[in-house]
């Protein structure tokens, strides 16, 4: 009979293989990287390691829901001050994420180059997803204190964040394209090319919101300080 693992035994045991699978990604790239690299950093044998995850891809998923979840708990904290103006936690909102990028940069930088195979696009099809169910609540709610607040001009702040969320997604490939433009690595944000892309994004975030002139686009002067 095998033997049951518990819970907490099972998720530490996951996090070790993401933990050494993005020591191999920081080295070689997801691309190169193989279950084997991921064996040799765990010491353990292939069948165990399938026990957590079946495939290389399915341990690129893992990486990313770790990733996931960790910034879903820093961005909750701040949707959740009581302590900060909508617009403050805009400011936050978005220097927590850019922070939790810049610290998480092979995982960000592997999610950014899913392109062309059918389970990358299957991927980056999830996330898009998850950012809808995750992302879009916790910005509705930064946009309704805004309308309670008299500094968002909305009648619907629901649909105002599923536009905006669905606006960063949509707009992934142009952010990669002008952070390579710029020379820039993972999430690199102060190159000039993905510096204009933004302040576009953020003009538009607040024409939609009917938000005050500069009042979230200015976030994006504060990237280059």
């Amino acid at each position: 009979m095998a033997r049951q693992v518990k819970p907490e035994e099972y998720a530490a045991r996951r996090g070790e293989i993401v933990r050494a699978a993005l020591e191999v990604m920081g080295d070689k790239g997801y691309e190169r990287m193989t279950v084997d690299d991921v064996l040799a950093k765990t010491g353990m044998s292939k069948g165990a390691l399938y026990h957590y995850f079946s495939s290389k891809y399915a341990l690129l998923e893992g990486v990313v829901a770790a990733f996931a979840e960790e910034g879903l708990q820093a961005l909750r904290a701040v949707v959740d001050d009581p302590n900060l103006s909508a617009i403050e936690k805009l400011h936050a909102y978005f220097r927590t994420d850019g922070m939790l990028k810049a610290e998480n940069a092979t995982t960000v930088a592997t999610i950014m180059r899913l392109k062309g195979d059918e389970n990358n696009a299957l991927l980056r099809q999830k996330l898009s997803r998850e950012a809808m169910r995750t992302t879009a609540p916790m910005l509705e709610a930064i946009i309704r204190q805004g309308c309670d607040e008299g500094v968002f001009d909305t009648d619907h702040p629901h649909e105002a964040a599923l536009i905006v969320t669905g606006m960063g997604m949509a707009l992934a490939d142009t952010f990669i394209d002008a952070i390579e433009a710029d020379g820039g690595v993972g999430a690199d944000m102060s190159g000039p090319r993905i510096q204009a892309v933004l302040a576009a994004y953020f003009q538009a975030f607040e024409r939609i919101l009917g938000a005050p002139a500069g009042s979230l686009a200015s976030w994006v002067e504060e990237q280059r300080r």
